[in-house]
């Protein structure tokens, strides 16, 4: 059977909000100090926001005008996001086979499936919606889209949006709440996967383990709300995270035959400066995966799904896996749950 190839990967991000004059508009509310607190130590300096609350307030909004702007902006960002992936990968986007879209923050039926007829798809071409999972999703999204092309031997797309800035929460805001609005940005990220047997260069996506850690579900979780998107984020998620990592990651590389040092980059996904910090404590991360982390976080915080891909195009452009060198990609996200794939150069 025919290896399924990542053969193209684009991240979209809406206008940026620089951190800190977003921390100037918000200190006159009430908890607002908290806000620029968490923003001085946050590591993130900008943002993508398809709502910039600068120049249009949602906060007041109610869940029915949260969602349908959301979907509209989605749409939008997701249509330039298919675009250039699809021009990278030399595909026509009637040659598509399969768009698999995945988001957390949209919801709707029709929703973003909507795009196979937007970007000039054919009518018949299959579609997928899946979601929510929040900010592991890339990685099932990816193994889907794996199974997909190694059985239809046929390209497939892969969109994850998500969009967090019209579902700003109003005031007051405690420290959780401060990390939350501090944290998540907005942006699509988009993948081309064809089969490997045609010999393009790429990543052949060769498996992936997940484990979740119950007693730790409450931890993160995301919920619609009286006003949009709820988001609980516990300050225990990167100890949790760092404790569970090893053993999903361990078992991926075992059923390949390898150990961690034979891994060129990881791929490890932003979600917030002391996650990253602890897991590369745990797995011993080389410096050049790391940099890589902590840059995407510092311009666009935690896009949630298109966050890890983010890192990974931004890894494979630097330094390309060479054929048979391998790379991971690991995503953190509710349940709490740790999902990694493993990847090699062709």
């Amino acid at each position: 059977m025919a290896s399924a190839r990542i053969t193209s990967v684009t991240f979209v991000s809406p206008p940026q909000v620089k951190m800190d004059e977003l921390a100037m508009f918000l200190r006159g509310d009430e908890g607002g100090g908290d806000v620029a607190d968490i923003v001085r130590g946050s590591a993130i300096e900008t943002k993508g926001m398809a709502l910039n609350p600068l120049v249009e307030d949602p906060r007041t909004w109610g869940p029915a005008r949260r969602m349908e702007r959301g979907l509209a902006e989605a749409r939008l960002l997701g249509r330039q996001a298919v675009g250039q992936a699809l021009d990278r990968a030399g595909l026509r986007p009637d040659e598509v086979g399969l768009l698999v879209t995945t988001t957390t923050t949209t919801h709707s039926a029709p929703g973003l499936d909507a795009l196979v007829h937007e970007t000039g798809m054919r009518p018949d071409t299959e579609f997928l919606s899946l979601g929510p999972m929040g900010c592991y999703a890339a990685v099932p999204t990816l193994t889907a889209g794996r199974d997909w092309v190694r059985a239809h031997g046929r390209p497939a797309v892969l969109l994850c949006v998500d969009l967090f800035s019209p579902h700003l929460q109003p005031p007051p805001y405690d420290k959780e709440q401060a990390v939350v609005l501090t944290l998540f940005g907005d942006a699509a990220a988009a993948v081309v996967m064809t089969p490997g047997r045609d010999g393009t260069a790429g990543l052949d996506v060769l498996g992936s383990r997940l484990l979740r850690v119950p007693r730790h579900a409450d931890d993160l979780q995301v919920h619609v709300g009286d006003r949009g998107l709820d988001i609980r984020l516990a300050p225990t998620m990167p100890d949790v995270t760092a404790a569970a990592v090893a053993a999903p990651v361990d078992a991926l590389l075992a059923d390949h035959g390898l150990r961690r040092e034979d891994i060129v980059w990881w791929a490890t996904h932003p979600g917030g400066r002391r996650i990253i910090d602890r897991v590369t404590e745990e797995l011993g991360l080389p410096d050049e995966s790391v940099a890589a982390s902590r840059a995407v976080m510092r311009e666009y915080g935690n896009t949630a799904a298109p966050a890890v891909l983010a890192v990974l195009a931004r890894l494979q452009e630097e330094r390309p896996l060479g054929p048979g060198e391998h790379g991971v990609a690991m995503a953190f996200g509710p349940g709490a749950t740790v999902w990694a794939v493993l990847l090699r150069g062709a």
